[in-house]
């Protein structure tokens, strides 16, 4: 009964998310309780939202300041587990009342050995075979143990099945008094678990295949603005070797010149700038929730966990019906930019360096007032200016 009772207080100590003990306990609004790394995943994966949805019951909590430190701490459940890293664990194999403190765990036993217990577990036929942990690596963290699912219900019976519907594991008394009307899928719990980590591994491979897709749009867009710097760069050099064999005087004419490239080029590269963000957006909540769901240390075993599960695969899913990205608006926003050259003027007046213009220009009506980045003409000292229209990438006459 008390090993029975250990087991339950140790499920009941693990944080639905990531299956591990709680660090740092934070409350929501529903009484839930996670660990504060997973509530800060869970928020970086919903945009930094103020509202965080809890993976169990999907109630909505607010975040004081997108802050999840500033949410109420389970202090009663922090003490209880620092009260139990602090507990000796004693043999469970001695059959005395006054047992010796265990120095491992046999993993395949399901059982903490003393030393003389565990001298004599290594005489025995298939040790070999064993996974023995030590008790000092236990309590630091570096392995975790295995433990055995018992029933709540019937602490001697293993949860042996798992029901479908119900999603939960049951033992087989369980399954004869409550799963046993139509409806109900019952299946081994093992069969459950292969079936549960097969279907993790899938997400986790849609999920890198997604992440290996956004990232080479990625990388086409870095080309892309890297193209359009040339042409910045191009241009820019132009004008300044025109100015170098001009006189003083057009120092402000050149000055004009390079601004007007630089308005020309630095809106699509906003744009292009847009596009990738928008692409690091999807994969930082792709990759964050994927790491959650993915997480393969253990296989949740409460109601809870499994609830807390089934709505980050959902929405993991939700995640991967996002549509692959479309190379068409970044390759015309840098083919507009790389359409754009300075053409200098040779002729009778050769203080007029050029202009610079662009090989996809036509006449097109004048621009509302409102219109962003309009396209204008000016007159400074007997020298036209032109810019250009990013929404359409064309030069305007006037």
């Amino acid at each position: 009964m008390a090993e029975a009772l250990k087991n339950v207080i140790a499920q009941s100590l693990e944080c639905p998310v990531c299956l591990n003990t709680f660090t740092d306990p934070k409350i929501l609004s529903c009484s839930h309780t996670y660990c504060k790394a997973c509530l800060d995943n869970l928020l970086e994966c919903h945009g930094n939202n103020q509202m965080l949805q809890c993976p169990v019951c999907r109630a909505e909590t607010k975040v004081p300041n997108q802050d999840v430190s500033k949410l109420p701490a389970n202090l009663a459940l922090k003490s209880l587990i620092e009260d139990v890293k602090n507990q000796y664990q004693f043999c469970t194999n001695c059959k005395s009342e006054d047992k010796p403190r265990a120095v491992v765990y046999c993993q395949d036993c399901g059982k903490y050995l003393c030393i003389p217990c565990h001298n004599a577990h290594s005489l025995w036929q298939d040790f070999i075979s064993h996974e023995v942990l030590a008790m000092s690596e236990i309590v630091s963290g570096k392995v975790s143990v295995r433990r055995y699912r018992k029933c709540r219900k019937h602490p001697k019976e293993d949860e042996e099945c798992f029901c479908s519907n119900c999603r939960r594991f049951a033992c087989f008394r369980c399954v004869v008094m409550e799963h046993t009307n139509e409806g109900h899928q019952v299946i081994e719990a093992a069969v459950y678990e292969s079936s549960h980590m097969k279907s993790i591994e899938d997400l986790k491979s849609k999920a890198d295949n997604k992440h290996s897709c956004f990232q080479k749009y990625i990388d086409f867009i870095d080309e892309q603005k890297e193209g359009v710097r040339n042409v910045q760069k191009q241009c820019t050099d132009d004008i300044n070797k025109a100015f170098e064999e001009s006189v003083r005087q057009l120092t402000e004419k050149k000055e004009l010149l390079i601004g007007e490239v630089k308005v020309m080029t630095e809106g699509i590269e906003k744009e292009l700038n847009e596009m990738k963000k928008s692409a690091q957006v999807h994969i930082t909540h792709l990759t964050t929730i994927a790491e959650v769901v993915t997480n393969k240390t253990k296989i949740p075993s409460d109601m809870d966990a499994l609830a807390a599960h089934d709505t980050l695969c959902q929405e993991l899913k939700e995640a991967l019906k996002q549509e692959d990205p479309d190379y068409k608006q970044p390759r015309q926003s840098s083919e507009t930019a790389k359409s754009v050259s300075f053409k200098r003027n040779v002729g009778m007046d050769e203080l007029d360096l050029g202009k610079i213009v662009s090989a996809i220009a036509k006449n097109i009506a004048l621009p509302t007032q409102n219109s962003m980045n309009a396209m204008v003409y000016s007159t400074f000292n007997g020298f036209r200016y032109t810019m250009q229209d990013l929404s359409t990438g064309c030069n305007v006459c006037i």
